[in-house]
């Protein structure tokens, strides 16, 4: 996708801004940030099985080097020590306590580099036999995303916090197939005012976003 491409999308999606109200245009963002949060993690998986596949079935298995499955774990925690260390500039946020932070102390505005650091790190460490899981870096790329389109589109605070946790809850629903439980941590753990707006938001980028890459996971 060029430039020119990416300038029109823009100018459309002000344009849908422009002519729409408050709420409508915050239903449609939740949809633009569940199609992009699903495409992350379907990079994310992907990510992962292209390690193991290439690493484990094509590599180690077949050269019967079985062994060096003891020190994979290692590996990978050293290759994404390097990554962070050389790439990120020890510059990875931690946990969802970082993203509460950024709610309660720096207006729910999260890095752009978060929508693609948790993905490159994670899928290093869990590709090469690492103990840590998905859900983590697919929270923090989902919030990472929420926040930096409504940044993008200069929305409110309330607006840029629940596109926040809709991207929280979206990255839930897509790589587990779980838009309930996608739902229940945003409402829970990331939102502490809860509406009928607040609700409805988070259960459509969710449910539109598990419906949108149910097919392509239930393949896997």
């Amino acid at each position: 996708m060029n430039l020119k491409k990416i300038n029109f999308i823009e100018k459309a999606i002000n344009w849908i801004h422009e002519k729409t109200s408050e709420k409508q245009f915050l239903i449609f963002s939740s949809i633009l940030v569940g199609i992009s949060a699903g495409i992350a993690a379907v990079i994310l998986k992907l990510f992962v099985h292209a390690i193991r596949h290439y690493l484990v079935d094509e590599f180690l298995l077949k050269y019967d080097f079985k062994y060096l499955y003891l020190v994979l774990p290692l590996i990978g925690i050293g290759v994404t020590i390097l990554i962070i260390k050389y790439i990120l500039h020890n510059q990875l946020s931690k946990g969802n306590t970082d993203i509460l932070f950024s709610i309660a102390k720096k207006s729910s505005f999260l890095p752009f580099r978060q929508m693609y650091s948790h993905v490159i790190t994670s899928a290093f460490t869990v590709g090469f036999g690492g103990s840590a899981g998905l859900e983590s870096p697919i929270v923090s790329t989902g919030s990472a995303i929420g926040s930096n389109f409504a940044r993008t589109y200069k929305l409110s605070y309330k607006d840029r916090t629940l596109l926040l946790a809709a991207g929280a809850a979206g990255g839930i629903a897509g790589a587990f197939n779980a838009p309930i439980a996608g739902v229940l941590f945003a409402l829970e753990v990331i939102l502490v005012d809860i509406s009928i707006t607040n609700v409805y938001t988070i259960v459509n980028c969710s449910c539109f976003r598990s419906i949108n890459f149910k097919d392509y996971f239930t393949r896997k």
